[in-house]
């Protein structure tokens, strides 16, 4: 993992009011806000004469009420998970801290790090998105707003974390002057909320020791044979190892074999969490799951291929 100096200015609430950014008050040592309806634009503090609610609190930043652009959030949850999942997209994500002017949050937690940006252009603030580390917890996350358009918050230095660190600045930049998000980190966000981030658009490399079968019409039509053998309407890691063993192959119609198979559980189907689990995928983790995985459960179902 990376690691940047700690930035020594001293930044406070007035100044940070006076840069256009939205603040939402927490209890101190807290994550997250308490009050009704914190995430209602009425109710952020964005003028210096209600800057006494902040007072003695953990200050969060709400990015989509921001001003004159939203802020966003590229929160690393798993520094190693995230690094492996964004160079799939050719992100570096080293250098995206290492970048001048670059406004990093650590909070003390391990592998644990959040960049942020301002939006470009005319972009309104964007839908959230989170992707899965192998172990299932989350990687990274993508936020800016919840999928109703009302904000989400980021904690801010020198807020005590819930552990007892203090939140500090990081990098080069300052929160005064939060850079825009890089175009590539952007387009993949787009991409995310479009459900078009495909493994087959993806850059990776099989493991040595697989050769996934090719895109032709008789593997397609052996793969979905065999998933008719398999239900679909079975507990979460099940579900999930088979949908990331179809996008093992790297076809440019996995994601679309999985997600018709999945939607063969009618009563549990879910589009999000299909989304999410698909998004997550990351090739070269250890222990790579295969359609070996699939041909395994379908033959325990009655498939014969």
């Amino acid at each position: 993992m990376i690691f940047l100096d700690y930035q020594m200015s001293s930044i406070n609430t007035s100044s940070l009011l006076a840069a256009g950014l939205a603040l939402v008050p927490i209890p101190r040592g807290q994550k997250a806000p308490i009050d009704s309806e914190w995430n209602h634009q009425s109710n952020v503090v964005t003028d210096q004469k209600k800057i006494y609610l902040l007072e003695g609190k953990n200050v969060g930043i709400a990015h989509a009420y921001c001003t004159p652009k939203p802020t966003c959030a590229l929160d690393i949850d798993n520094y190693p998970a995230a690094k492996a999942w964004l160079s799939t997209h050719s992100i570096d994500l080293d250098n995206l801290l290492k970048t001048q002017g670059a406004v990093v949050i650590c909070s003390g937690k391990k592998f644990s790090l959040k960049i942020l940006y301002r939006l470009t252009g005319n972009s309104p603030p964007l839908e959230s998105k989170k992707i899965l580390g192998a172990d299932g917890g989350c990687a990274l996350e993508f936020r800016c707003a919840a999928k109703n358009g009302k904000t989400v918050q980021d904690v801010l230095p020198p807020s005590i974390h819930p552990d007892g660190h203090t939140y500090q600045w990081m990098g080069t930049g300052s929160p005064l002057d939060i850079p825009y998000i890089p175009v590539d980190l952007l387009n993949v966000w787009k991409l995310l909320i479009a459900s078009k981030s495909r493994v087959a658009n993806r850059r990776w490399n099989f493991a040595t020791n697989y050769s996934p079968p090719p895109e032709t019409p008789r593997q397609i039509a052996t793969i979905q044979a065999a998933l008719s053998h398999i239900n679909a309407d079975c507990d979460y890691e099940t579900w999930r190892n088979i949908v990331w063993a179809i996008l093992s192959t790297g076809w440019l119609c996995a994601e679309d074999i999985a997600l018709a198979w999945s939607k063969t559980a009618q009563n549990r189907f879910d589009e999000d969490a299909f989304w999410l689990v698909a998004n997550s995928y990351i090739p070269d983790f250890q222990n790579q799951i295969t359609v070996d995985s699939i041909y395994f459960h379908a033959r325990n179902g009655g498939w014969n291929g």
